[in-house]
């Protein structure tokens, strides 16, 4: 028996695919793979730190721009395309091909785990994003718990990471790329309190 053999895209296909379609889709070495949709704490959780992030970054007079999850971010190491929930760039904005949607170089990225995703974004995601020279912090933020999980870049010629993480609602956890400190009781407001 022969089996049917999977369609490739090529780049360009998937940009022009992804403009016209309704649900977001990654594009992994050349396959289109549709993205679960968020659900209502996953949301609130994501814009309570866009909203932290954004406030703490003015307070500190940063030149650093927080994006939502409508960016996406090319890897061109490992031939993807990625959706963050979060993502912080402090340099000027590296585009993909002049597109305004596709980032290159953010320096933090922040994934809202959910159960269908969690193990993609802490294992497989982590080590695509870990190809981007750019990247020095990678935050996984629980949304069933208070709990979140930074990992830093302290050492980049060595490849190593240091992780921290914070996990009842009291706690704060620092993102050292950015010099910010984010308490859990303000991600977490209006889900665990």
């Amino acid at each position: 028996m022969v089996q049917a053999q999977e369609k490739l895209y090529t780049i360009e296909e998937y940009l022009a695919f992804e403009e016209k379609a309704e649900t977001k889709h990654e594009f992994d070495n050349g396959k289109i793979i549709e993205m679960p949709g968020a659900k209502f704490n996953h949301n609130t959780i994501a814009a309570r730190i866009i909203f932290a992030l954004i406030t703490a970054l003015d307070a500190l007079q940063k030149n650093c721009i927080v994006q939502t999850s409508d960016i996406k971010i090319q890897i061109p190491a490992v031939d993807s395309f990625v959706y963050p929930d979060v993502a912080v760039i402090c340099e000027k904005p590296e585009f993909y091909a002049d597109r305004e949607d596709v980032l290159m170089n953010p320096l933090l990225i922040v994934e809202v785990l959910s159960e269908s995703t969690a193990r993609y974004d802490r294992e497989k995601k982590f080590e695509k994003y870990k190809t981007l020279s750019s990247l020095r912090e990678y935050v996984l933020v629980a949304q069933d718990e208070p709990f979140v999980e930074a990992f830093y870049l302290h050492d980049p010629e060595n490849e190593l990471w240091k992780i921290s993480h914070a996990s009842n609602i009291a706690a704060s956890v620092h993102l050292h790329s950015i010099d910010v400190t984010l308490k859990l009781e303000d991600i977490y407001k209006q889900v665990f309190s």
